[in-house]
């Protein structure tokens, strides 16, 4: 059995300059957003432009000298890198068998290669939204929990404006920038590959974990924009009263005068 192992670096690869780059070695071919790396026989590199890499049957340090490399070309790079991990064999007599993280399929060459690491990459990059977002709801919890003991919460217009900013900054590039849930162009192009990128799609589950993540983001969003309309009253409530105070004293200083 080999390993498939898909690593997310980065928010995205500088994909022009890497390619640029690994144009002058023999063994680099660009598909689209993504670049093929075929060093040895049966040994596969896939650079997606949202900068994540899957490998097959990479050893340690061809991986560490990959991964040294990309990191040059890496836009905001993770300080902390994600994985996934699964197991493949050429077993299966017709189409693909996956089962507990071992990977049966019916051929290993490129194109099915590809088509696997297609679904990966897609599965890597969403856990590291999935952490993000995480990461997001531990800073916002305590907004429901202090109104629901208070009432109320202290919290500026800034740095509202800027929770609210970083919610749909991560809604949109899980819906509109990485194409999470859409199928790859490559599929289209090949669709006889189609079954084996769908089999290991539903097996990661990615399309129900998107749902989720988009759904946990539209809670955050709903707080934050719930505490906004609360200052915005509140707000509209001080000119009020400001301007009530101000024609008291107009009608005070009418009077004395």
């Amino acid at each position: 059995m080999d390993k498939i192992r898909a690593l997310c670096l980065a928010e995205r690869f500088q994909f022009d300059a890497l390619y640029e780059f690994l144009s002058h070695q023999t063994h680099a071919a660009r598909m689209r957003n993504v670049i093929h790396l075929n060093p040895d026989d049966g040994v596969h590199a896939f650079l997606f432009d949202y900068g994540v890499c899957v490998l097959f049957r990479y050893d340690y340090e061809s991986e560490k000298r990959l991964i040294d490399l990309l990191r040059k070309y890496a836009v905001n790079p993770l300080e902390t890198v994600v994985e996934e991990e699964l197991e493949y064999r050429h077993g299966s007599e017709t189409g693909i068998r996956i089962r507990n993280d071992l990977i049966e399929v019916d051929d290993v060459d490129e194109l099915t290669c590809l088509s696997l690491g297609h679904a990966l990459a897609q599965s890597t990059k969403l856990a590291f939204f999935e952490s993000s977002i995480e990461e997001m709801i531990n800073q916002t919890k305590y907004i429901p929990e202090a109104l629901a003991k208070k009432g109320s919460i202290a919290m500026s217009r800034t740095r509202l404006a800027r929770e609210r900013g970083r919610v749909y900054l991560e809604k949109s590039r899980i819906i509109l920038q990485f194409n999470l849930l859409d199928t790859p162009e490559f599929i289209w192009e090949y669709p006889e590959l189609e079954h084996y990128y769908l089999a290991l799609s539903r097996y990661l589950e990615i399309t129900p974990r998107a749902t989720v993540l988009k759904d946990r983001l539209e809670v955050i969003q709903e707080l934050l924009e719930m505490m906004a309309d609360e200052q915005k009253h509140s707000h509209s409530s001080m000119l009020e009263w400001i301007i009530i105070i101000l024609i008291a004293i107009e009608i005070v200083l009418f009077f004395v005068k």
